[in-house]
């Protein structure tokens, strides 16, 4: 979307496509699983979405935890409103928080400075001993 004025991207952004599919708003998918061509083609798709790769071509959704239409268009505008390349939705803020403390431990840099009280959740969390290294 190349407009700079906001209220035209939270209005239109993660509408692309839409007119070439002949609708005039995204359906709502409620569907869990998605069919796949094959054995193969299902196992590749699963392993690129889980690792966080977008839809490719001649790829299956599989799972709709792992890409559903509706959420991939919030991501797309949200992404639009920000500048960003790009844009992760979360259900709740554990889902968020965990997400973002694994992608620090799968960077190497598994060390994060927390000041208590903290949420119940995020403090189980970080306590769970996954970021090796807890000070009082």
């Amino acid at each position: 979307m190349n407009s700079q004025h906001p209220e035209t991207r939270m209005v239109h952004g993660g509408m692309d496509g839409l007119t070439e599919a002949g609708v005039h708003v995204p359906s709502i998918d409620l569907s869990t699983t998605n069919p796949v061509n094959d054995i193969l083609t299902g196992g590749d798709s699963y392993e690129s979405l889980a690792s966080g790769h977008p839809l490719a071509d001649g790829d299956s959704a599989v799972y709709q935890r792992l890409w559903q239409p509706g959420v991939a268009r919030f991501e797309t505008a949200l992404a639009g409103l920000e500048g960003a390349e790009e844009a992760v939705a979360f259900a709740t803020g554990m889902a968020a928080l965990t997400a973002a403390l694994l992608a620090a431990v799968d960077a190497g840099t598994p060390h994060i400075v927390a000041v208590r009280p903290l949420y119940g959740g995020s403090d189980h969390l970080l306590e769970s001993g996954l970021l090796g290294t807890s000070v009082t």
